[in-house]
């Protein structure tokens, strides 16, 4: 299929850019449609990361520090299944009517020229969380939004062993993030997700994917 760009002027540059573009683009018919404007907003390629801890015991158990889930949503108790690390954050976005803009999500950034996406993976996984990732095994990638963006993310399942648990609070200082970091069981976010309570596209992908794929269905 065939993609004619006659003219691309950028007319916003600041945190992301954004160009406007002259296209016409090939149909399913052969044909080509006239010239038309589409404004493109240019942010380059995104990882978001599906962080499950716990150690697996001799009995076939999970287990956290002391071999009891104190900082997991849905009470105390000896751990029975693997818990995955979320993040809650303020995005200026989503702070519309009825939203207060606080979003449960996975550990996410933007990937740095030249960075290879895995590798950058495993920097926002511990800039956010304090964690650093055993194993890591990418799922998929996808376009976010690709009636207005370019941006690609890139999903990947990080796996973490030991006795560390995540920080309270994480992120980035030095570009202003503030995280508050969870450990939630699978079902609960399956129910989080079901009940709106989860409402970041990429969390949802994340994962309703790792539960289609199951155990090893992923591939490193």
């Amino acid at each position: 299929m065939k993609v004619r760009i006659s003219n691309a002027k950028v007319v916003f540059r600041e945190f992301f850019t954004i160009e406007k573009l002259r296209l016409s683009w090939q149909q399913f018919d052969g044909s080509m449609t006239g010239d038309h404007t589409r404004y493109v907003v240019r942010r380059g390629d995104s990882v978001g990361i599906l962080c499950v801890c716990g150690e697996r015991s001799a009995g076939g158990m999970e287990r956290s520090a002391g071999g009891v889930e104190q900082s997991v949503e849905g009470g105390e108790r000896p751990a029975a299944a693997e818990r995955v690390v979320l993040v809650k954050q303020f995005r200026c976005p989503a702070a519309r009517e009825g939203h207060d803009g606080y979003l449960w999500e996975i550990p996410a950034g933007m990937v740095h020229e030249g960075e290879d996406p895995g590798e950058c993976a495993r920097r926002e996984l511990e800039e956010e969380t304090g964690l650093a990732a055993r194993r890591l095994t990418h799922l998929t990638s996808f376009f976010l939004s690709p009636g207005a963006m370019d941006e690609k993310m890139h999903l990947f399942r990080a796996e973490v062993t030991g006795g560390s648990l995540p920080a309270r609070v994480g992120g980035n200082p030095e570009e202003s993030e503030n995280l508050l970091v969870r450990l939630f069981r699978m079902p609960v976010l399956l129910r989080m997700i079901k009940e709106g309570v989860i409402a970041d596209a990429k969390t949802i992908a994340a994962v309703l994917l790792d539960q289609a794929l199951g155990p090893g269905g992923a591939q490193g």
